[in-house]
C-alpha cells in the first residue's frame, strides 16, 4: 500500500504501534520542503502512534532537533538552500546516535544509497509505502533504544 494525496489510512493495513494509554512510542522529525508531503508523513506517523514534527527546510530542522529531541529523523535529500545531504552531514557530526532515514524520489536513488555508508539508517522512496515506512521507523527506534 502506498500513501499518496487522497489515500486513506482507514483500511487497517497497518495497525498502530502506539504505546499504552495513548502515549507516543517515539518522536519523529519529518524534514521535507514540500508541506503536503511532510503533512502526509506526519499524519501516517501519528496514526502509527508516533509524535511527529515537521521542518520545511534544513535550517528549520537543525533548530528543531535540540528542542523536539527526535528519536528518528525522516530527511528528504532534495531541498533548496541547505540540502538534505548537508543536514545529514551535520546530524552525523552533532548527533551520531540519531537514526536518519533518507527520503528520496527516483532521481535521487544513487545519492540515497550513498548516504548509507556514512551512517544513514536506511532510505525510503516517494511515494512511500506505509508498511515499509512503519517497519523502517520501528527498526530505527529499536536500534536507538538498543
Amino acid at each position: 500500500m502506498t500513501y499518496d494525496r487522497g489515500s486513506r489510512l482507514s483500511d487497517g493495513a497497518v495497525q498502530s504501534h502506539g504505546g499504552d494509554l495513548g502515549m507516543p512510542v517515539g518522536r519523529v522529525l519529518v524534514v521535507d520542503d514540500q508541506p503536503q508531503v511532510a503533512v502526509m508523513f506526519r499524519e501516517v506517523l501519528t496514526n502509527l502512534g508516533y509524535e511527529g514534527e515537521i521542518a520545511l527546510s534544513g535550517p528549520d530542522a537543525l533548530r528543531l532537533v535540540p528542542t523536539f529531541r527526535p528519536d528518528v529523523v525522516l530527511l528528504d535529500l532534495s531541498m533548496p538552500g541547505m540540502s538534505g545531504a548537508e543536514v545529514f552531514a551535520y546530524l552525523r557530526g552533532a548527533h551520531p546516535d540519531l537514526p536518519v532515514i533518507i527520503v528520496t524520489g527516483n532521481a535521487d536513488m544513487a545519492l540515497a544509497r550513498d548516504t548509507l555508508a556514512p551512517g544513514a539508517f536506511d532510505y525510503i522512496q516517494k511515494p512511500f509505502n506505509i508498511e515499509i515506512l512503519a517497519r523502517t521507523v520501528a527498526a530505527a527506534l529499536r536500534q536507538r533504544e538498543g
